[in-house]
């Protein structure tokens, strides 16, 4: 009776024939698309293969980074917000696969592709939702343990979508696949393969260890992942280079259980050479030379480690196509554990989590943030506010545009809220420009009702009030340190100086010579001189005096308050440590509509992914709902878009 593996690889050609002749305009349009953002390449088992395979088309098309990932590395550790993502799975029902799809949704990726073989698949039909899905054609629609089919016609696709996007001959390249396929795979050519492995069974060998060149790294993982999932042997890969820093120790203990199988291309051949001269005489070997490194060299090494699979299970007699699993081991895969962690987070908690990750605290302990989520959101749901107080570059205005007039969406619903006489403050790292813009856009009878804190809350002043009439006293010690940063050698580029305000010092980011050695000397001449802080924004640094704060501006209007059991909610975009909003947000009722900071009870961003900036005030504005005289309430649910 032939194995269950052997009968895949007797039509695998098929498969290849039919990836052949299928349309791969969908996918090359993908990567070309993707060229120009980094990627997450998201597989796990065989998938794996394919993610690396991208990787590899990825980086010889010498297009942005590419991460690989496993389903649950991805979801837990998701990519930022500007990734694409691209995710296989053969069959496309699995949880794990849908866990990640979950996640990536929910991070709002830039772009979300889908390979898969199976168009009536849970996964597929998530593709209406936004993703873009990509079925690939399999001669066998049950594909066996390893998916073998489903991995070539991957493959092969995506070889030939890579084709496309730099002009090569499709049919040249066709004809080439195919080739491959019928020198590759043919059952007397497998059978000089597992002639070749011989020396795995005898004496029997526990212990397989592959070398390989970089340019073959999905190759090397396909044996890897068939070896551990059909149980065939222990296996380690690795590169000719990273087995000589100290891997070699194993086969120096262990000679006699150990088989060393090299994948060498053109670039690798001497590397091999040098190395295998050097070998115990004990230890096992087998050399495949696998031609040029590229993208069609990778994708023949991985038809040749089908044949390399075969013959290990023949060795050790398992079928890798139907080693046999145990029901533990189906219960295992089955659970929908990471499926259920995915569908407990939402927008908030990922971003809180993501920013405890970036601060890792020292001593801190493990935070639910789920729990603190919906606390929090039962505590601003019951609340009554009787202010608000808005950062404005990066809230009110987008960064990118703040020198231009706020949406006139915004505007109508401060408007609104002036109506029903809830109180209206400013905090901004901006001096007088913020008033001129307001002055010219608002009516001239609610200018004495809405406070302005300038220079990160340094000076309050009324809307009514023109700081180019009415100047404050400058602080001295700003005065000073302005001289200093001014004269240290280097520090910004084209001979640019920031200027000289009362309360304030604004260093524009990209006026920096050297971002990171700036910063870092802004700082020493900062922590040289008590009185002072550095905030950060999302385009400049500004210091100030250290009584000076956008909290300031907090205190002024709950002050002013008619009722001291009123609440304030203030809302920024920079809330993250050392943020210009971190101190604003800190208040018991501040949000974000873009960075937050690890603190569990404040600061929090409960817009869906994908809103943020002046979008997302606009979104909190207008959840905003009086409830009497001078109070309002926050529906939380509009808020989340639930």
């Amino acid at each position: 009776m032939t194995p269950v593996f052997s009968s895949k690889l007797d039509r695998l050609h098929e498969t290849i024939a039919a990836a052949c002749r299928s349309d791969v305009g969908h996918l090359a349009e993908a990567l070309e698309r993707s060229a120009e953002y980094p990627v997450a390449a998201v597989g796990s088992g065989g998938s794996a293969v394919a993610a690396d395979f991208l990787s590899s088309c990825r980086s010889w098309l010498q297009h942005a980074p590419t991460a690989v990932s496993t389903p649950m590395s991805f979801a837990l550790d998701p990519i930022l917000p500007n990734w694409g993502v691209w995710l296989f799975s053969a069959s496309g029902n699995n949880a794990d696969v849908r866990a990640a799809y979950e996640a990536a949704t929910k991070e709002h990726a830039r772009r979300i592709d889908l390979v898969t073989t199976r168009r009536d698949s849970a996964l597929a039909a998530v593709a209406s939702e936004g993703a873009r899905l990509h079925v690939v054609p399999v001669a066998e629609e049950k594909d066996g343990f390893l998916a073998t089919h489903s991995l070539a016609s991957t493959l092969t696709s995506l070889l030939r979508a890579s084709d496309e996007l730099v002009g090569n001959s499709a049919s040249e390249r066709i004809e080439r696949i195919l080739q491959a396929s019928g020198s590759i795979l043919p059952k007397e050519q497998r059978r000089k393969s597992a002639d070749r492995l011989s020396g795995f069974a005898s004496p029997p060998r526990d212990t397989l260890l592959i070398l390989h060149d970089p340019a073959l790294t999905a190759a090397a993982v396909m044996i890897e992942t068939s070896c551990w999932e059909a149980g065939l042997c222990a296996v380690q890969r690795t590169d000719f280079r990273n087995f000589a820093h100290g891997r070699h120790v194993w086969l120096a203990r262990h000679p006699e259980r150990t088989f060393v199988l090299s994948l060498t291309c053109d670039r690798t051949r001497s590397f091999w050479s040098a190395l295998e001269r050097d070998l115990p005489e004990a230890v096992a070997r087998c050399h495949f030379d696998l031609g040029t490194a590229g993208r069609a060299g990778l994708f023949e090494g991985i038809l040749t480690s089908f044949t390399i699979v075969e013959a290990l299970g023949q060795a050790v007699g398992v079928d890798p196509g139907k080693p046999g699993v145990a029901e533990f081991g189906r219960r295992i895969f089955e659970g929908g554990d990471l499926l259920s962690a995915i569908a407990n987070e939402d927008a908030a908690t990922r971003r809180k989590r993501r920013s405890e990750m970036r601060s890792d605290r020292a001593g801190r302990s493990a935070v639910a943030w789920s729990s603190r989520r919906d606390e929090f959101l039962a505590r601003i749901g019951q609340a009554e506010f009787g202010g608000l107080v808005l950062d404005y570059d990066g809230t009110v205005v987008p960064t990118d545009r703040r020198l231009e007039p706020p949406h006139v969406n915004i505007l109508n619903s401060v408007l609104r809220l002036l109506d029903a006489n809830l109180s209206i403050a400013l905090a901004t790292g901006r001096g007088g420009s913020v008033g001129e813009m307001l002055r010219e856009h608002l009516p001239k009878d609610v200018w004495p009702r809405i406070l302005v804190g300038y220079y990160n809350g340094a000076h309050i002043a009324p809307l009514s009030i023109d700081l180019s009439e009415h100047p404050p006293d400058p602080d001295q010690l700003v005065a000073e340190v302005h001289n200093k940063v001014c004269s240290t050698a280097g520090l910004f580029a084209g001979g640019w100086q920031p200027k000289s305000s009362p309360f304030q010092i604004t260093i524009a980011l990209d006026r920096l010579a050297s971002r990171a050695e700036g910063v870092r000397k802004l700082r020493e001449i900062v922590a040289a001189r008590e009185g002072l802080r550095m905030f950060k924004s999302g385009h400049s640094l500004d210091i100030c005096p250290a009584w000076a704060g956008k909290r300031r501006v907090i205190d002024k209007v709950r002050q002013a308050l008619p009722n001291a059991k009123l609440d304030i909610l203030s809302i920024g975009d920079s809330g993250e440590w050392q943020g210009n909003d971190y101190e604003l947000l800190g208040d018991d009722f501040g949000l974000s509509v873009d960075r937050v900071c690890d603190r569990d009870v404040f600061c929090w961003n409960l817009l869906p992914g994908g809103v943020s900036g002046p979008e997302g005030l606009l979104t909190i504005l207008a959840a905003m709902h009086e409830v009497g005289p001078g109070r309002a309430r926050l529906d939380v649910s509009a808020l989340r878009g639930v």
